[in-house]
């Protein structure tokens, strides 16, 4: 049963490379916030964020940044214009147009009680990922402090340690981790986790062996989850299908299902991930809240976290470069844990 979890979980990640070349200042273009709310009394705030944020930006991490009314200047072009919404599989093409090394776009929500919740999306050009997070905070005099907010949230991203952490993990929490350690040195992880009063469950046990190794858990470095993720974009112009007057009833047969396959299993994806999610909290429902996963390097040194909260079926912690032997890496996860994110959300 739990080869088969593991499987599951495999086809919701896939590998990790860096966001930015750290020898040249990158260049982030903005997209438009888009209104989610149907009232019309709040366009103008769809270019008031990326502004904001590329304001901020600026103001601190070494970036060249483009605002949409540039980005809408350079796809004119192209006969093209800046929309806003964009599908995944969209954004090399935009990258590529506008040459940018990163591009933001997202929406935004108005809440009750005078909050928003806004939605951004971060695409790496050089790395083909997606960095997707939500954050709530209050509108009108306090707009800025959540523009400060997530500016936090993007400059910890973009730092070498890739940090992103959403709320945190109390203990006596059901806590069930996926590493590529093995018998004693899995006893070894878990022992402080223990002794912190997590609860830790059987997902993983204590298997005397596995095929997890270090390659291996590379897969597991990126997630998609339905409101935070970092994922893999696919470019869908080097996806061929080829098909033409040479082609007989029994090919054509076949790239159509080819095609339907590459759709369903690459570039709408989504709704299958967080079935998967789905799945697996009711199999483990009130034994498992967190899943956590973690990779070691060989030498069990340094390691990578990913954390998905099942009942939400979010990602809500990724860090990179924790340093130590076995134990101390767990202690400073446990201390990650219990202090959570700096930056707490507006009350």
């Amino acid at each position: 049963m739990r080869y088969l979890v593991k499987i599951s979980i495999a086809l919701l990640l896939f590998l990790s490379i860096p966001i930015v070349d750290a020898e040249a200042a990158p260049t982030m273009a903005f997209g438009y916030l888009a209104n989610n709310s149907g009232d019309d009394n709040f366009d103008y705030l769809e270019t008031i964020f990326p502004n904001s944020f590329a304001n901020s930006l600026k103001n601190i991490f070494d970036i060249n940044v483009v605002k949409p009314i540039g980005v809408n200047k350079i796809l004119k072009k192209y006969k093209m214009k800046l929309e806003k919404k964009y599908e995944p599989f969209e954004l090399p093409e935009l990258a590529e147009k506008t040459n940018a090394d990163l591009f933001i776009y997202g929406n935004f929500t108005p809440l009750p009680d005078g909050r928003i919740k806004i939605l951004l999306h971060l695409y790496s050009e050089r790395s083909k990922r997606l960095f997707t997070f939500t954050n709530v905070g209050r509108m009108e005099t306090e707009i800025f402090r959540l523009v400060d907010r997530i500016t936090d949230i993007l400059l910890n991203f973009m730092d070498t340690k890739r940090f992103y952490m959403t709320q945190p993990i109390v203990p006596s929490s059901q806590i069930g981790f996926f590493t590529n350690l093995k018998s004693e040195d899995l006893n070894e992880f878990y022992i402080p986790f223990l002794n912190s009063k997590y609860r830790v469950s059987s997902f993983q046990a204590n298997t005397l062996g596995d095929d997890i190794d270090e390659d291996n858990i590379q897969i597991f470095k990126s997630i998609s989850t339905r409101d935070n993720s970092y994922d893999t974009i696919t470019d869908k112009r080097k996806v061929k299908f080829l098909t033409g007057t040479w082609t007989g009833e029994r090919y054509i047969k076949d790239v159509k299902a080819a095609r339907k396959l590459f759709q369903k299993h690459d570039l709408y994806y989504q709704k299958t991930k967080n079935a998967v999610l789905h799945r697996l909290y009711k199999t483990y429902k009130g034994r498992m809240d967190y899943l956590i996963v973690v990779g070691f390097n060989s030498r069990h040194t340094n390691a990578w976290i990913r954390c998905i909260d099942l009942k939400n079926k979010n990602l809500i912690w990724m860090e990179s470069n924790i340093t130590g032997d076995i134990t101390e890496i767990a202690l400073k996860m446990i201390d990650r844990m219990k202090k959570g994110t700096d930056k707490k959300p507006d009350k």
